[in-house]
């Protein structure tokens, strides 16, 4: 690697602890943001050669010491650190919500929030039946199709199947889909206002959400908690007694809609090309699933199918929706060796995290089998594409049920005719990776016959 740029030298970050370096490629107001725009795992590979601690910019003055380090995800314990740093950053997309919240507030909140997230909770509003109501016609339809376009399928019923179990009957999904398309550009914490800028597309989006969320909340308090999703969070109760405010529900009815739907249908997406890409792969999963008398709709059917748990665990692994994440120090601490004090923020990399050679050999291979060797239940570091410490995914399950039961539906739809998902043009597509990683839009995937092995 060359020397720093002459911008890099120049660049001037307040209160940094001496002697850390900029992460290369630092450009004045945009910082670090179209290299992770253009190329994050090459700017995430060079950041690995600049040193175990770097300084990052991600526009807007938003500055971070970064790392590529495994030590580093011990700041999401949030033992000495907080989350000020995310409602600072995108204030317009998180405030109020559980990803923004510390301490009482937040164990308050998630408290009324995780029971029908829990695997009892999913079983009793029988969410693995809706997800099948959802998956079964669709996949059936791809069987008739010599081509799919997959990540708007994908997306549109991982919005189908969060509105079933909101209770929400909507003929809009396909605005739905589009709305949370332009409100994660609040995600950029660019406040800039002109005229089609990104904040003014975010904030019309957000309106629009919020408009009919505003609606859902208020004839849901006229139902039994048990009803559905927006009944349990708006009747939701921590141990104290305490519930989600009317601002709450909307911030985290908003994030939950679009959190359980991108990231889900991201993965969703590649489980499809990688399995595309791996015929070997596909045939297995397709064995798998014509062995067994349906797919899952509970937790504990999972373990019928560990291959295509195996195929959800390594996609997600190599493809993470969240590709950065961060928090802010409360106090003094060492990281790495260097002392870094109250009110900075520092954040890694869950993409370096899910590649670390020493953790995953051979780690940009797609290789479900790794997951079957592994010596452990899979760990924090292992599980760290859902965050860490007390703000973990409170949809992990829901996740893992459905992405499971859609491979299963597909690889059984598809198998039972000899058919399976063919690479449009032999190759993966590049994703796009900032302000979170997904397959580009209008990503496709032929369906073609597929020689079962003699």
């Amino acid at each position: 690697m060359g020397p720093p740029s002459i911008l890099s030298r120049v660049a001037k970050f307040p209160s940094q602890p001496a002697g850390l370096p900029v992460a290369p490629g630092w450009l004045p107001f945009v910082g670090h943001v179209p290299q992770l725009i253009r190329d994050l795992p090459r700017f995430v590979r060079d950041c690995e050669r600049t040193g175990p601690l770097c300084w990052l910019d991600v526009g807007g003055a938003r500055r971070q010491l970064f790392s590529t380090r495994e030590e580093a995800f011990a700041v999401f314990r949030n033992r000495e650190t907080s989350s000020k740093n995310l409602e600072r950053d995108a204030r317009a997309l998180l405030v109020n919500s559980l990803l923004v919240l510390d301490g009482t507030p937040h164990r308050r909140a998630r408290g009324a929030m995780a029971a029908p997230f829990t695997p009892r909770g999913l079983n009793a509003a029988k969410a693995g039946a809706l997800i099948r109501e959802v998956v079964e016609p669709r996949v059936r339809a791809w069987a008739d199709r010599t081509e799919v376009a997959l990540t708007e399928e994908t997306r549109e019923f991982a919005v189908d199947v969060i509105f079933r179990m909101m209770g929400i009957p909507t003929p809009e999904l396909a605005a739905w889909r589009h709305q949370f398309e332009e409100i994660i550009y609040l995600a950029l914490g660019l406040d800039w206002d002109f005229p089609g800028s990104p904040w003014r597309r975010g904030q019309r989006a957000k309106r629009w959400i919020d408009e009919r969320l505003e609606r859902y909340v208020a004839q849901a308090r006229d139902r039994a908690p048990e009803a559905d999703l927006v009944a349990a969070m708006v009747h939701g109760r921590d141990e104290h007694g305490r519930g989600l405010d009317h601002e709450e529900l909307l911030a985290n009815l908003r994030i939950l809609v679009f959190a359980g739907h991108e990231t889900t249908a991201s993965v969703m997406t590649w489980m499809v090309l990688e399995l595309a890409k791996h015929p070997a792969y596909w045939r297995r999963a397709v064995d798998e699933a014509l062995a067994a008398d349906a797919p899952p709709t509970t937790a504990e059917e999972l373990t019928r199918f560990p291959f295509m748990e195996s195929v959800f665990r390594e996609a997600l692994r190599l493809h993470p929706p969240v590709t950065l994440d961060s928090r802010q120090t409360e106090v003094e601490l060492e990281l790495l060796g260097v002392k870094i004090p109250p009110g900075i923020t520092v954040g890694c990399s869950f993409y370096w995290l899910s590649r670390n050679p020493d953790r995953y050999p051979e780690p940009d291979r797609f290789n479900p089998d790794r997951w079957a060797t592994l010596a452990h239940k899979p760990g924090a570091l292992e599980t760290a594409q859902f965050g860490g410490g007390p703000h973990f995914c409170l949809g992990y399950h829901m996740a893992w049920l459905e992405a499971v039961q859609f491979g299963v539906t597909l690889a059984r739809t598809l198998g039972e005719r000899n058919l399976g998902p063919i690479l449009v043009d032999g190759a993966l597509p590049k994703p796009v990776w900032f302000p979170v990683s997904r397959p580009p839009a209008g990503t496709r995937v032929r369906i073609g016959r597929v020689a079962r092995p003699v």
